[in-house]
């Protein structure tokens, strides 16, 4: 059995598991870049609300990658 087919079989829950929820953390200790939904949620609270609030004074722009991510989870969502 090759590596190939090894990977394209369903994984363990106790292996998948764990990989997945370490996902965050590691990107956290890589990047230094929050991921997950609320932060994308204050990135478009930044966006879309022209208040004048110090919480959303921050160059939203810089983290667009995210608003991509929760629109994709949207789309895959819907499809």
């Amino acid at each position: 059995m090759s590596i190939i087919e090894i990977l394209r079989e369903p994984w363990p829950w106790y292996v998948s598991g764990p990989l997945i929820g370490l996902t965050v953390p590691v990107l956290l200790l890589i990047g230094n870049k929050s991921f997950g939904i609320s932060s994308s949620l204050r990135h478009i609270c930044a966006a879309c609300i022209p208040a004048n609030i110090s919480f959303f004074k921050y160059d939203w722009k810089k983290e667009s990658w995210n608003l991509f991510f929760v629109f994709g989870i949207f789309l895959g969502g819907v499809i």
